[in-house]
């Protein structure tokens, strides 16, 4: 239910660090490998200090969760103690990694650190991962980390990132999930920043999006227990409500609620992201606009100064929608992609390409349960 959470204080990703062991074709912040990272004189990290600092800020303002992300965030030397700081602060945290770095005794540094959670990246099968990865090897080191994480009794969960080089392999990621018993799967779709500016044309097409939505929606009906999520298009929250609205009519009007606590795209307002340098953004992809530094100002200073138009527009996302995301009478629930708007439309509130939503389906008519 943390995703519901209604705070005026944003969940945040911190990108601990540039570097990185792999050279993953979609990263969104285009990390770099630690032999390059070595010759830069200064990766411009954040000192040990300084990110006691922003968590101190964020306990203050009560954020509801910090995800330490990277690059490769098992890179830097200081994270258990950070984390075990911001832990011991009541802040919830979260790690985001590619796992191949997780031994047995990493796992176990990693459980007795406190971390919430830890997601793990998998591309495919071994030849398509490790080719997504720039790495041979990376399927087998990811998948062995995530046994270490299981075996340790740290909660887990597999990530995919779906695109049409890996479209073919998303089925095989879920069995492995099932297989090695990890609890949680999450299906990610392409989001233009970063890398993924290079790899558009690897993005799957609209129908094939419902494709995958009608086979999401199906295996989550009989997943046995592991939870199943969508992530970075939620036009699929609207789908999802259509099907359950067809299908168990009795339960739409819990399935409507939850996602208008959601609202949706999150970015700029649920939604932070502090970059290794301390730059703000207004969500991990959108690296192109930076809104301040929080070694100038707090964060919590950054993201309630009312003088930033940008903050203000996307905490009323819907008023300023235009196009197709403009005309859907549903938008309350989804918002679109705020990302991939401006990269292929040249405005940030224009219409997201990856929407795959009839006209009809973006009117209401197949879910609307009552006036609104």
């Amino acid at each position: 239910m943390l995703r519901f959470s209604k705070t005026a204080s944003p969940m945040v990703v911190w990108n601990v660090t540039r570097k990185c062991n792999l050279s993953c074709a979609h990263c969104y912040i285009n990390a770099v490998g630690p032999e390059e990272a070595e010759s830069e004189e200064d990766m411009g990290d954040l000192t040990t200090r300084e990110a006691m600092n922003m968590i101190d800020d964020l306990v203050a303002i009560k954020s509801p969760m910090l995800v330490f992300s990277g690059g490769e965030p098992l890179l830097r030397e200081d994270i258990y103690e950070l984390n075990v700081y911001a832990m011991k602060s009541g802040l919830r945290t979260i790690l985001s990694t590619n796992s191949t770095l997780i031994t047995k005794e990493v796992a176990k540094k990693i459980k007795e650190a406190g971390f919430a959670y830890v997601g793990v990246s998998l591309d495919g099968t071994e030849e398509v991962h490790d080719s997504f990865r720039g790495a041979k090897g990376a399927f087998e080191k990811s998948l062995q980390g995530l046994r270490n994480l299981m075996e340790a009794g740290v909660r887990t969960g597999v990530r995919f990132a779906i695109t049409n080089q890996n479209y073919n392999e998303l089925s095989k990621v879920l069995e492995i999930t099932r297989r090695e018993k990890i609890p949680r799967f999450s299906l990610f779709q392409l989001v233009y920043g970063g890398r993924g500016k290079e790899i558009i044309d690897w993005d799957i097409f609209n129908d094939q999006r419902r494709e995958v939505m009608d086979y999401i929606i199906k295996e989550a009906k009989v997943s046995n227990g592991m939870n199943i999520v969508t992530a970075d298009n939620y036009a699929d929250g609207i789908y999802l409500l259509q099907d359950v609205a067809e299908h168990d009519p009795e339960r739409a009007a819990e399935v409507e609620k939850l996602l208008a606590m959601q609202s949706g795209c999150p970015a700029g307002d649920g939604l932070a992201n502090v970059d290794n340098r301390g730059d703000v953004h207004l969500c991990p992809y959108w690296q192109s606009r930076t809104i301040g530094n929080i070694r100038e100002k707090k964060l919590s200073e950054i993201w309630f100064d009312e003088e930033i138009e940008i903050l203000t527009k996307m905490r009323d996302k819907t008023r300023y929608l235009k196009d197709k995301c403009g005309r859907c009478k549903l938008s309350h629930l989804c918002m679109g992609c705020r990302v991939r708007a401006e990269v292929a439309c040249g405005d940030p509130f224009g219409e997201d390409p990856a929407c795959y939503l009839t006209e009809e389906e973006i009117s209401g008519a197949k879910v609307w349960l009552h006036d609104t």
